[in-house]
């Protein structure tokens, strides 16, 4: 039986305002509808950030201390923003047999919450076709989003949750809580300049953007960092990975943004966490990458984003970037095809 693999990532559905990123709601139904036609057995990974969850506000305000409740009332925006995707999704799953699995990221860890992945499974049907997790494998491929290789953005599968003071929240990674306590400014004051990839790009091209930026990230330093005892005092969720930021300072210096420069070593960690696959794909970096390495013909993906972004051409002339997926072809559990493709409409 043929088996199709098919992975998105780096959706980012938000609640179309501002702060969502989204816009090509028709051509993700399409790209669903079209994949949902095709013969065999085939499974959607969604891997990562399909949902923006960092960048939604509750009650008017950005928070680092997510409760279920916070997170049930965004899930529930979510839907009632891009109905035609979660129809699109039940169709494809009550195709027989084909499955669901979301992969949870950086921007959608409220994933972890038994609430809202049971408010999921009931909106799309088919609740034991739908599957959640940090990561896809098989016996050949290894599928994650790639923050888990990043540790400014890495999470604790053993411990999703904590607690502080009688409530429990998301025990959130150190790279949300600057987000959403500092940098979402930036998305405020720059939602073009903030679309526009890679980051060092857009800061090269764009003086004021850069200015503000490094003012935001001084503020962090002195608040975040350094006087982050008196800043987050008690509280568990702020907490500051200081070794991991000393380690990366040693190695890189101060940048941040290049992932181009960080993409090698990712990989390199993934091997040494999952030695025996053939095929490793993330997304994540917001970029585009396809290598076959000499070393036991390892392949290695990076799907782009499905949000509005741009690359910058000549003349700062902006280019939309394309929607990218990848698909994983299996012929009676023999792994026969790796591709990495631009959806067409």
């Amino acid at each position: 039986m043929i088996k199709n693999i098919f992975v998105i990532s780096d959706i980012e559905l938000g609640q179309g305002d501002l702060f969502d990123d989204f816009r090509d709601e028709h051509i993700l139904v399409d790209f669903i509808n079209k994949i949902t036609g095709i013969k065999g057995k085939n499974i959607l990974i969604l891997n990562g950030d399909t949902f923006d969850f960092l960048k939604m506000q509750y009650q008017g305000a950005f928070t680092h201390h997510v409760t279920e409740e916070i997170s049930l009332s965004k899930i529930d925006k979510i839907i009632e923003t891009y109905p035609r995707i979660f129809q699109a999704l039940s169709r494809f799953l009550k195709k027989s047999p084909n499955r669901v699995h979301f992969n949870i990221g950086n921007h959608d860890h409220d994933l972890h919450w038994p609430a809202v992945q049971k408010k999921i499974r009931d909106t799309l049907g088919e609740p034991s076709k739908i599957s959640f997790d940090i990561s896809y494998q098989t016996r050949d491929i290894h599928v994650e989003h790639g923050n888990q290789v990043d540790y400014l953005y890495k999470q604790d599968p053993k411990k999703p949750f904590l607690t502080h003071r009688g409530k429990t929240l998301l025990n959130l990674p150190f790279g949300y809580v600057a987000v959403s306590r500092y940098f979402i400014e930036l998305k405020r004051l720059f939602p073009f300049e903030e679309k526009i990839y890679p980051r060092h790009q857009a800061f090269e091209n764009f003086p004021e953007f850069r200015r503000q930026k490094q003012k935001i990230a001084f503020i962090f330093g002195i608040r975040g960092l350094f006087l982050n005892f008196l800043f987050s005092l008690g509280d568990p969720v702020a907490s500051v990975p200081y070794f991991n930021l000393f380690k990366h300072v040693f190695q890189h210096g101060l940048e941040l943004y290049d992932e181009k420069k960080f993409l090698q070593k990712r990989f390199r960690n993934l091997v040494k966490l999952y030695p025996d696959k053939k095929v490793y794909l993330m997304g994540h970096l917001h970029l585009i990458h396809h290598e076959i390495s000499p070393h036991k013909d390892r392949i290695f993906i990076v799907t782009d984003t499905w949000r509005e972004e741009y690359n910058l051409s000549v003349g700062k002339e902006k280019v939309l970037k394309p929607k990218t997926y990848a698909k994983i072809t299996y012929d009676n559990d023999k792994l026969q095809k790796v591709d990495l493709l631009t959806f067409d409409q």
